[in-house]
């Protein structure tokens, strides 16, 4: 499927849950970035879980940018990575993904998938309760500016390709 003209180049998912304490860094960042990227180049969504009706959306995409918290990674530190289509062995289409799950989704559904960024923040608290910890809270100005840059760069470039 051919890009139209009204599709935004770049899409951000923010994604978790929002009920599990730091989980919810995805969210609070895709709404913290919903008012700093201009609405015609970006299209930003806060999502509870990536779900395969994401696919489409994706598919008319230049850019797609994950964005979630981690457990692994020592509270408020962000990390980017560039993400590829995950090729795998599932048997069915289970309700939720990976984002290299849908980019592969993307890719056997449209014959192609944007270029990913998975942006993650450290968190240290993902019990059941509402709020980021003081780590996340902290962390994500930054997490906003790395996105933001990012988009920048990948908006620019194609502006210099028109």
């Amino acid at each position: 499927m051919q890009s139209i003209e009204t599709d935004p180049p770049v899409l951000v998912i923010g994604y978790g849950n929002v009920l599990r304490g730091d989980d919810g860094a995805g969210p609070a960042a895709a709404e913290a970035l919903r008012d700093q990227l201009p609405e015609r180049k970006v299209e930003v969504l806060a999502v509870h879980q990536l779900l395969p009706e994401l696919v489409q959306r994706l598919s008319v995409s230049r850019l797609a940018i994950f964005i979630d918290a981690d457990w692994k990674i020592p509270p408020g530190q962000v990390h980017k990575r560039t993400l590829a289509a995950h090729h795998s062995e599932r048997e069915t289409i289970g309700h939720h993904q990976s984002p290299e799950n849908l980019l592969e989704m993307t890719s056997e559904l449209y014959g192609h998938a944007p270029p990913a960024i998975l942006f993650t923040v450290g968190g240290a608290n993902f019990g059941f309760q509402e709020g980021l910890s003081k780590p996340v809270r902290r962390a994500i100005p930054e997490l906003v500016r790395e996105v933001t840059d990012a988009v920048k760069q990948a908006t620019d470039a194609e502006r210099h390709h028109a």
